[in-house]
Parts: structure tokens; sequence; C-alpha cells
């Protein structure tokens, strides 16, 4: 690689570029997402392993789910070239592509095996995405947190429907070896744009090292993140928050099933109309943001919520197809919108002495928890009907407002 650093184009504003740079990493996440939830079943499945077998694979966004726990090394130590954050995410990217391009050759290998390499490519994904997450923090000026969140969340978007939709057709055409080969291309290519912000990542590390020159300065560590009482209730905040609306949401493909609806026709709604409201949510959140703030905007979307909760409990008393599809897919965009209104604050709250840290709690943290809260409502339904998680969730929506209200409203977005 050449000694001469790269910088971001100047024939397009510095801000955007910074958002559009991220933006195409979390591009990569999305198409990783998409494959592993969207994909991957049914290609197993056909393949001839066992339901069981392929249930594994939502295993893999285990470590996602527990990247706090190596969080503050990213934020104590640096890789010893391009910059502070960009060298880890280098580093992390390509350790992913490498896994791919291995698992490309790896068709016949046991089961195992092919989860073992796709568990360690998960890993180095989610150890980019904390650097990424830190240096998002660290480059999004303070009145460009909404758009940086609502890009994520487009970007993520984009990448679902590319690994849920695109994925399979391209598996059926090329074969195993063929598409894995043409996801590592991808992978790497989203990795592209974040080199230009290289000189910016170094600058933002000197400029760091220059405040911290007269302070003795603790190591990051999630434990000390966590003594701050205003970040623990924050989290918890956060936490309970996602850990309501997320298994609104994530469920309904089940009920889809149970209502009758055929399975080919539920994996396009996973694989092409949930990313699909995701994008949309996200071009509605930034002007919604920027107009009304964080609060009103989280006002709207849950009113979103609550009419999306009613189509998926009159679908289901009616065995209405149209209807519930029209709920299910609602449901994804609205919670999305919610979540994204976090984002934009958790964005801010990050902005400290350990931003991948904090930013991993935050985020980490209550992915964690709404995946076992997801996990322990799915136990619940057959003892008490979907009728009754929707109902539950025309309550607990309005009581999800009252809880995030006063966190979003401190100081500025």
């Amino acid at each position: 690689m050449s000694s001469k650093t790269v910088s971001a184009p100047q024939v397009v504003d510095r801000n955007w570029w910074i958002l559009l740079a991220i933006g195409s990493l979390y591009v990569g996440f999305g198409i990783a997402g998409g494959v592993i939830q969207g994909a991957m079943p049914p290609i197993l499945r056909a393949q001839g392993y066992s339901v069981g077998a392929v249930g594994w694979l939502f295993a893999l966004y285990l470590p996602f789910g527990i990247s706090f726990l190596w969080a503050s090394y990213i934020d104590r130590f640096a890789i010893p070239f391009l910059g502070r954050r960009t060298g880890w995410i280098v580093m992390m990217q390509l350790g992913a592509v490498l896994g791919i391009l291995v698992l490309s050759g790896g068709s016949d290998l046991p089961l195992e095996a092919l989860f073992a390499i796709a568990l360690l490519s998960v890993f180095c994904l989610a150890t980019m995405d904390i650097a990424l997450d830190a240096l998002s923090v660290e480059q999004i000026a303070p009145d460009w947190r909404p758009k940086g969140a609502a890009i994520k969340l487009a970007a993520l978007g984009i990448g679902g429907i590319l690994g849920g939709g695109l994925f399979v057709p391209l598996f059926n055409w090329i074969g195993w070896s063929g598409a894995f080969i043409c996801l590592g291309i991808a992978m790497g290519v989203v990795a592209l744009p974040i080199l230009t912000l290289t000189q910016a990542d170094r600058r933002q590390s000197q400029n760091r090292k220059v405040v911290d020159s007269g302070e003795k300065q603790g190591s990051p560590s999630l434990l000390s993140g966590l003594r701050d009482r205003e970040l623990r209730n924050r989290l918890l905040i956060v936490t309970v928050s996602c850990s309501i609306i997320f298994p609104l949401a994530g469920l309904n493909r089940i009920m889809l099933v149970d209502i009758g609806l055929p399975l080919e026709r539920i994996g396009w709604i996973v694989g092409t109309l949930g990313p699909l409201s995701m994008m949309v949510t996200a071009v509605i959140a930034m002007p919604l943001m920027q107009k009304l703030g964080l609060v009103r905007t989280l006002y709207a979307f849950a009113l979103v919520c609550l009419i999306a909760l009613a189509a998926l409990l009159f679908g289901y008393l009616m065995q209405s197809e149209i209807i519930a599809t029209t709920g299910t897919t609602l449901l994804t965009g609205a919670v999305s919108g919610m979540f994204v209104a976090m984002l934009a604050k958790i964005i801010g709250w990050s902005n400290g002495d350990q931003p991948a840290t904090d930013y991993a709690a935050y985020y980490g943290i209550s992915r964690f928890v709404s995946t076992a809260a997801t996990i322990a409502v799915a136990q619940l339904i057959p003892l008490i009907g979907w009728p009754a998680l929707y109902l539950a969730g025309l309550v607990a929506i309005p009581l999800v407002v009252l809880f995030l209200r006063n966190i979003l409203i401190e100081g500025t977005s």
C-alpha cells in the first residue's frame, strides 16, 4: 500500500462523504446478515441438512451480541498502520473476507467445520463493527448524527436485499464456490471507501493524544464505563425498550406460517419487503429528525407501531394474509424508526474517552438482551397465543415511549 494517505474527495461535501464511506461497510453487514438469515437456511436445507442443524446458523449472531466483552481492547490498542480505527477495520474486514473465501471451497465439509469457519468470519465482522462504530462517533459531526443513524439503517436494508434476496438465485446460477467468491469480493469492495478516512482518523487520534497528554487516563474498560450512573440508567432504558420492540417485530414470520402463508412468499417478504421497509424508514427518518426532533420522531414511529400491531391482531383473528403481511412490513419499518432515534442519541453518548467501549455497551448489551427476550417470548407463544402478544404490544409501545422520552430529550441530538 502506498505511504501516501488518501483523503476524502473534495467534490463531495465532507460530511456526506464520511456517511457514505461508513455506510458502505454497513451495506456489507446487511449482506452478511441477509446471507445468514435469509439465504443459507433454505440452501442448506435443500442440500439435505436437518432443520435442527440449520437452526444453529442463527448462533452466528452471537459475536455481535457479546462484542462489548472485548470492545475495550479496540480503544486500548491500535494496529500499527493506517489510522487508529481504520487499521482495525481493514484488518478485521480482511480476516472476514479470507474466511468467506475459505468457505467457498468447503461445500463438502461437515456442517460443524463450516459453522466454525463462518463463526470466525463473523467474529472478525463483529470486531470490525466495534471499530467502525468508534470511527462513526469520532468522525460524524454532532448535527449530522441523525443522518448518520438513518444512513446506517438504509445501508443495512440495501445489504439485506442483496444478501437475503440476490444470493439465493446467484447460488443456483453459479454454485457454492462461485457464490461465496462473489460474496468475498463484495465484502472487500465495500471496505474500500473507508480508506479515504485514514487521514482524518490519524488526525483525530493525534488530537486525542494531545488532550490526554496532561492527564492520567485509565485504561478503557466496560466496568469503568458501567461505574457511570448516567450510562447505567441510559443503558437500562435502551435495553428494556429494545427487549420490548424487537420481539414484537422479530417473530411475525412464524405467525405468517400459522395462518397458512406459503413459505416462498414468506421468504420474499423477509428478503425484500423487510429490508425495503428499513430503507424507506431511513429516508423518512432523516427529514423527520431534522424538522421534528428525536422525541416527536419517536412519537410518529410509535404511532405506526400501534397501527401495525392492530393490523397483525386483526390479520391473525381474520386469518387474512394481506392484512397480516401489511402489519408485518409496517412493524419492521416502524420499529426500525424507533431504533434509529435511539441510535442517533447513542452516537452522541459515546463521544468520550472510550467510544468503542461505550458504543458497544449501549448497542451490544441491548442487542444481546433483546435477542434473549425474543427467544423467551417465542417459548411463550404456544401458551398465550398470538392475539395476547399483539394486545400486550399495544399496551407496551406507549410504555416504551415513556421510557425513551426523557433520555432522548436530554441535551441536543
